[in-house]
């Protein structure tokens, strides 16, 4: 190799053609310095080098080897770009420069099994820096295009493939190259790390979405993410990280059509869709969709729907509907439907259905219908159904019905009915029905029937009827009411008490009507009675209370009833109202058999005319129109 000054080459004209730089040439060195390098190209390669001043540094020790390369490939891979060459005649000029070089650059070659030999297709070959990647074909092979960055020691370059272990390599930038990289298979008991979730990659809009070589990089990769500023696509596949999309997790992304990344730590909006393999956070809008594999800590507006396969902190609007399959602690507002795959901390609105497979702490409101499999603190508003698989501690607003599967405490208000599984405690208001399979304690108010499966305490109010199945310590009212046993009060037309009811059938005669036919039922603190009377021109009914004292004497007894009585005429015209407060005294000749009589104090309203009948003592239709009041007399006997 000569070394000559800069004036040296004006003798040497420049070529019109690179005859040296063409020649094929091999070359083997190990720790030699650049000197003794060029010599051995030069020798290979029938050559000689001039270069002005000291373009590199004589003492470098440089390991090269190349077989059947261009003596111009081989200079590449020895300076790394850093030197100008050039021909004249038989000589290569050499001279340093920063201005000429390949900005782009390939690094090829095959990517076999370590153990067998075999080539592995569908491997991910990627740089960790520039988020470059590339596949092997069916034969093992790959090409990996890289930006050249100028003055890099090397750049590393990784091979993953799902059941292989990661194998890194370094390679010196700037020029295109051939590899050959063996990688070993993971051992069966061998445990990664962590595990990143593919999920979105599985569902029915990813595999459609997704391409082929985006699902197959998430099944390669799954160790390295990366994190960066900004991201732009159209398309998951056509975007500023390629291939690598779904390992990079970014600060802001627009996607056009669609985006596909790992993760947002910051604001994505997207004309049609976002897909993230992982997490999102801060602040999501799309046209069409979003959909998240892991946790949402933000924002997420949806044009049609969302769906998260993981948990949510925040709030999802959703055009149509909004789907979670963790937990979610924030605002659901779906135009219409939400569902919660876990459970529910803070408020689902939803146009027609909300639904939680979950526990709720919050608020359901729905135009249609709620529904939560487990227990709830908080409240469900419906134009239609609630329902509650668990226990409640709330309130529940359904147009229809509502339905707890378990347990209920808080407020219950339907339309139709509510309807308890087991106990109940607080309020159930409905049009027509209220149903408590358990014990029920509060208030129960239905237009037509209340019902507790087991005892009752407190109140129940239904027009038609009440029925408790074992202890009423409460109050009843209502026309027939109904207990196995009873401590408490019972007001109706009928009252059942099974075990310690009071029944007395009884026909007497009195100053009011000579005959006359009484029920009485309840319990003997407080019955109930029904009674109707008639004389020859008209026609008594009426309702009443009443109480038996038992005297020391079993024998003896004393009741004090008071009595409401409309007095009819024979076309069932109303005449007027008797008040009457009546006393008697009870001789009971067997259990089911007593005499009774005793005085009677009543006050009337006569209409049209009712005066006393002469000589009989009870009134008749007359004219006249009157007001009084008297003290008669009843006495008759009793059955049961």
């Amino acid at each position: 190799m000569s070394r000559i000054c800069f004036l040296l080459l004006a003798l040497f004209p420049a070529g019109l053609s690179a005859q040296q730089l063409n020649k094929t040439i091999s070359v083997k060195v190990v720790r030699k310095p650049v000197d003794t390098v060029l010599a051995r190209i030069s020798e290979a390669g029938n050559c000689s080098f001039s270069y002005v001043g000291k373009p590199f540094r004589a003492d470098s020790l440089v390991t090269l080897t190349v077989s059947n390369k261009t003596v111009r490939q081989t200079l590449d891979q020895l300076f790394q770009g850093r030197i100008q060459y050039m021909e004249s005649g038989e000589h290569i000029i050499l001279q340093r420069t920063e201005a000429v070089r390949e900005r782009h650059y390939v690094i090829s070659g095959y990517v076999r099994d370590r153990e067998n030999g075999q080539r592995i297709v569908n491997a991910s070959v990627y740089d960790r820096g520039d988020l470059a990647s590339a596949f092997t074909d069916s034969e093992g092979y790959f090409q990996l295009r890289l930006k050249d960055r100028g003055r890099q020691p090397s750049v590393q370059l990784t091979v993953s493939k799902e059941l292989y272990l990661d194998t890194n390599m370094y390679v010196m930038p700037g020029f295109d190259r051939e590899l050959h990289v063996a990688i070993s298979p993971s051992k069966p008991v061998q445990l990664k790390e962590f595990t990143v979730s593919d999920q979105v990659e599985k569902t029915w809009l990813g595999k459609r979405l997704l391409s082929q070589g985006l699902r197959r990089q998430t099944d390669n990769i799954s160790r390295f993410f990366a994190s960066k500023p900004v991201q732009s696509s159209i398309l998951p596949s056509i975007g500023s990280h390629g291939k690598m999309a779904g390992q990079v997790v970014n600060k802001f992304s627009l996607n056009i059509l669609g985006g596909y990344s790992a993760g947002t730590d910051g604001v994505e909006i997207a004309g049609g869709f976002n897909i993230n393999k992982k997490d999102a956070q801060y602040v999501q809008v799309a046209g069409i969709f979003n959909m998240v594999g892991g946790n949402v800590n933000g924002v997420q507006v949806g044009g049609i729907f969302n769906h998260n396969l993981r948990n949510v902190e925040g709030a999802q609007v959703g055009g149509i509907g909004n789907y979670s399959e963790g937990w979610m602690k924030g605002v659901q507002v779906g135009g219409i439907y939400n569902l919660m795959g876990d459970s529910v901390s803070g408020v689902q609105i939803g146009g027609i259905y909300n639904g939680i497979k979950g526990n709720v702490r919050g608020m359901q409101i729905a135009g249609i219908a709620n529904m939560a499999r487990g227990s709830a603190r908080g409240g469900q508003i419906a134009g239609i159904a609630n329902l509650y698989r668990g226990s409640v501690n709330g309130i529940q607003i359904g147009g229809i019905v509502n339905v707890n599967i378990d347990t209920a405490s808080g407020m219950q208000i339907a339309g139709i009915t509510n309807f308890v599984v087991n106990n109940a405690h607080g309020v159930q208001l409905s049009g027509i029905t209220n149903i408590t399979g358990g014990q029920f304690t509060g208030l129960q108010f239905a237009a037509l029937y209340n019902h507790a499966g087991s005892s009752l305490n407190g109140v129940q109010i239904g027009l038609l009827g009440n029925f408790a199945r074992k202890f009423n310590r409460g109050l009843q009212f209502g026309l027939v009411n109904v207990a196995d046993s009873s401590g408490g009060l019972s007001i109706g037309v009928l009252n059942i008490v099974r075990e310690n009811g009071y029944y007395k059938l009884s026909v007497y005669s009195g100053d009011l009507m000579p005959v006359n036919v009484s029920f009485k039922s309840g319990r003997k603190q407080f019955y109930s009675i029904i009674a109707g009377g008639m004389n020859e021109d008209l026609h008594a009914l009426g309702l009443g209370i009443g109480r038996e004292f038992s005297l020391r004497n079993r024998y003896l007894a004393i009741t004090t009833d008071l009595l409401q009585q409309n007095l009819f005429n024979r076309s069932w015209k109303s005449m007027g109202q008797v008040y009457r407060l009546v006393p008697q005294l009870h001789f009971k000749a067997s259990r089911w058999f007593s005499i009774q009589a005793g005085p009677v104090v009543s006050f009337a309203e006569y209409k049209d005319g009712i005066v006393e009948r002469p000589g009989k003592g009870y009134p008749s239709i007359s004219s006249g129109r009157s007001t009084g009041a008297w003290l008669g007399w009843q006495a008759g006997i009793s059955f049961f």
